[in-house]
């Protein structure tokens, strides 16, 4: 499935961001130029908004934004330009690190909600979501993008990441799709 047009992506989002918690601690994971992180703040008034990415070039991933030979020098800009529009914002944190390295940081349950947007090959959505489970308070949402991505060419990764897990978390969790857009709601409990 071809990804949306932009506008109409952009109301997707925004559809999204209006099911978020207001005042929320959250976290993005692929923030990239820091553009969507801007509306997270807007539209959700986050109280605490942790950007995630290593800003770092990886030309094994060349379908990636951060894989393509283009974008191999764009990465220390990007990260400059992130820390420049938010570094003095005392909302944001920003972690220059894998989403690994920085959930794993985090306190368990520390989070309201986390958009996933990182890498969007299988073993690594699959990854962010483990780890969001652990970091998500047991009734807090996890969200992402692309979930139609390469679905002709790769099966969908995300698509089967997100499956797996929605599988695994049966009645504890319920999902739905706006597009390329994704919110597992979480209905665990907090035992």
């Amino acid at each position: 499935m071809e990804e949306p047009a932009p506008d109409r992506r952009e109301a997707n989002r925004g559809r999204l961001l209006a099911q978020m918690p207001k005042g929320a601690v959250c976290a993005e994971i692929g923030v990239w130029e820091g553009k969507f992180s801007a509306r997270i703040l807007a539209e959700t008034d986050a109280s605490t908004l942790h950007l995630i990415d290593p800003w770092a070039y990886m030309p094994q991933f060349s379908d990636t934004g951060f894989g393509r030979k283009k974008n191999a020098d764009l990465m220390e800009v990007k990260y400059h330009d992130v820390v420049k529009a938010y570094g003095t914002d005392p909302r944001v944190v920003i972690h220059r690190a894998t989403s690994e390295e920085a959930l794993s940081a985090l306190p368990d349950h520390a989070l309201d909600w986390v958009y996933i947007d990182g890498n969007h090959h299988e073993a690594f959505v699959k990854r962010d979501l483990e780890l969001s489970l652990q970091k998500v308070k047991p009734d807090g949402i996890i969200a992402g993008d692309d979930y139609n991505w390469k679905v002709a060419e790769l099966g969908g990764p995300v698509k089967r990441a997100v499956s797996a897990v929605m599988q695994d978390l049966g009645r504890q969790a319920e999902l739905s799709v706006m597009a390329n857009q994704y919110i597992i709601r979480l209905k665990r409990s907090s035992d």
